[in-house]
């Protein structure tokens, strides 16, 4: 079985594959995945498999741009709760203004690779 890091994260990412860590004894679901659980301090966890698919619970249009985001703004980047319950940040695909995307826009799961880096974006739905 994979270590719960970052890295093992990552590479499930590279597999198309959003995977987090389910506690066995409180039953929390948490991502990224987390060697303790945050909830009750246990470190019985297990790999779980969660769906491409969410909502957007909070976001912000991004005009000045981190130095790897130069020539793509402007972007934006949103908290998603999946509908398997825990919740993750991303980048919103092909939204470029706050008028494009509301709380609750439904999106799905998108794996973009840039070199040797997958990151976990979204797209509406």
């Amino acid at each position: 079985m994979a270590e719960f890091t970052s890295k093992s994260f990552s590479d499930y990412l590279r597999e198309k594959r959003i995977r987090g860590t389910e506690c066995r004894d409180c039953g929390a679901v948490h991502l990224p995945p987390r060697p303790l659980c945050p909830n009750c301090s246990s470190r019985e966890l297990d790999w779980v498999d969660l769906g491409s698919e969410g909502v957007i619970k909070s976001f912000t249009v991004i005009y000045v741009p981190l130095t790897r985001m130069q020539g793509r703004s402007p972007y934006t980047v949103g908290v998603v709760r999946l509908d398997d319950g825990p919740s993750i940040s991303g980048l919103i695909l092909d939204v470029g203004s706050e008028d494009e995307v509301t709380v609750g826009s439904r999106v799905k799961a998108e794996f973009i690779s840039e070199g040797d880096r997958v990151s976990l974006c979204f797209r509406l739905i």
